[in-house]
């Protein structure tokens, strides 16, 4: 255990500060209200589940494809929680109990996410960027997931759901050195809820509509994804990233 902490160690000084702001890194900032958080991949999974730590690593398997769209599935599956402060409280998704991540916002934090017409979304609260800074041509995708109650059309009873984001824009794929604004990726969950493939319903994290959020975390090669959450500026209405 004490070999892999210093693995992850190593790992995070390696990778190229997230600190400040300027033209390289497209005004990734941590701020001293931010959060810096790393997400390794390992081709051999570690073992231990990284609790009882002030750890900002969480490991993932590397070359692993398969959105978890199941609420029962946890290969590399960050389940999300809202508390008072950032925090990894399981930090292996490598292993069979998947990872945990507690997150300062609540369902507030996205504006216009109750909105029929889908405008791009705002957040009050916390914004993220991301970047791969790992193993070159590695790439990672994460998809934000949900589980809701649906309504069953035979029966009329409420069946819970999971579902995750769809359409373009809405998952985040990265590749590159370059710092991409997630939020709307990661801070949202846009969902198909007639089954046409089409997202029609966008979700903020923590949005009572949801009873449970995660992230589903797939990549090939082994990337180092390095993801900044840092306070939204007072009265941002920038959009949220993609398009």
């Amino acid at each position: 255990m004490k070999k892999l902490g210093m693995v992850l160690a190593l790992a995070v000084l390696a990778a190229p500060a997230a600190y400040g702001q300027s033209p390289q890194n497209n005004g990734a900032r941590v701020g001293k209200n931010g959060y810096l958080l790393n997400v390794i991949a390992f081709d051999k999974c570690p073992s231990g589940d990284f609790k009882g730590s002030n750890r900002r690593t969480i490991a993932v398997r590397a070359d692993y494809a398969g959105i978890a769209t199941d609420k029962a599935s946890t290969a590399n599956k960050i389940v999300l929680a809202s508390g008072a402060g950032f925090e990894v409280l399981e930090g292996n998704a490598c292993d069979e109990n998947g990872a945990s991540l507690q997150l300062p916002v609540d369902a507030a934090n996205c504006r216009n996410c109750a909105s029929t017409s889908l405008p791009a979304p705002t957040f009050r609260q916390y914004e993220v960027r991301a970047r791969v800074v790992g193993k070159p041509r590695s790439t990672a995708a994460i998809t934000g997931c949900v589980e809701k109650l649906e309504i069953d059309p035979v029966t009329q009873a409420e069946i819970p759901t999971s579902l995750c984001s769809v359409g373009q824009g809405n998952i985040w794929l990265g590749s590159g050195l370059n710092w991409e604004n997630v939020s709307r990726q990661l801070l949202t969950v846009c969902v198909d809820t007639s089954g046409d493939g089409v997202c029609d319903d966008r979700i903020g994290l923590f949005d009572s509509m949801g009873r449970d959020y995660w992230w589903s975390f797939d990549n090939s090669g082994r990337p180092h994804v390095q993801l900044v959450f840092f306070a939204a500026p007072a009265g941002s209405t920038s959009p949220g990233g993609g398009s």
